[in-house]
């Protein structure tokens, strides 16, 4: 094979791979009503309790709450109309409209960033909260709508998208399930673009890749080409069942 410093490789082939579990360093996402929410700087992760970790301010203020932060009480404070949550950095034991409950994770500080337990906050104000291990995902619904995912069954849309970081001769790997109706498959291939951007950056180059992979939308439209992104070559080429994106290691192309 020919040597690059570092090459990638976006790959359109036929395969069989139908597995839907989504494997490696996939980000935590959280959702509220539908719409993924991206935060800036400071990201949500699983505590050693197992409860998704957001940041206060953030997470507060996207469910329609007034947050304020006492350091010297160590307590952070959500207000939404008549409803008033306090939350003590490193307690289990916190306050719902004056009443005193117990909860099975606490508040803590990371990095000089206060972080609180997602499903507390949204559930303190009336919200429904669902989490799907699959895919690493907190859904949450200000309406109260939320149902539980049926047994067997995967988000339509990052459900179909497999993430593999620890391949023996790639960096990273991301595999697209082709899809025949055309309002989910740009919404993987919308997605997939989202998550190579969490973990390259993005870049006019990586727009340019995404956007050559939309033209491929039906099963026998297959494409080839190669682009450059930061001196890394990615290849292009397709097939029908899927989209696979893949980030040589160094010296294996």
């Amino acid at each position: 094979m020919k040597k690059f410093t570092l090459v990638i490789a976006v790959v359109l082939v036929m395969t069989a791979l139908f597995s839907v579990n989504v494997f490696g360093e996939m980000p935590l996402r959280v959702v509220i009503n539908g719409e993924r929410l991206f935060f800036p700087d400071a990201q949500p992760f699983i505590d050693e309790n197992g409860r998704t970790q957001t940041p206060a301010r953030f997470i507060g203020e996207e469910l329609g709450a007034t947050v304020t932060w006492d350091g010297t009480a160590q307590k952070a404070t959500f207000v939404k109309n008549s409803k008033k949550l306090i939350l003590y950095i490193g307690k289990k034991e916190y306050e719902l409209d004056g009443k005193k409950l117990q909860m099975d994770t606490a508040a803590i500080i990371k990095e000089d960033r206060t972080y609180v337990p997602a499903r507390y906050v949204a559930e303190a104000f009336g919200a429904t909260v669902r989490w799907d291990s699959v895919i690493k995902t907190v859904y949450i619904d200000t309406n109260g709508s939320v149902a539980p995912t049926p047994q067997g069954t995967k988000d339509p849309i990052t459900g179909w998208i497999k993430v593999d970081t620890e391949g023996e001769y790639s960096e990273y790997l991301q595999i697209i399930t082709f899809a025949s109706d055309t309002d989910i498959l740009v919404a993987r291939y919308n997605e997939a673009e989202k998550m190579f951007i969490e973990k390259y950056g993005d870049s006019d180059v990586v727009k340019n890749i995404f956007n050559y992979v939309r033209t491929k939308k039906t099963r026998n439209n297959s494409i080839e080409k190669r682009f450059y992104l930061n001196n890394k070559a990615v290849d292009v080429l397709g097939s029908d069942i899927s989209v696979q994106i893949i980030v040589w290691k160094e010296g294996v192309q």
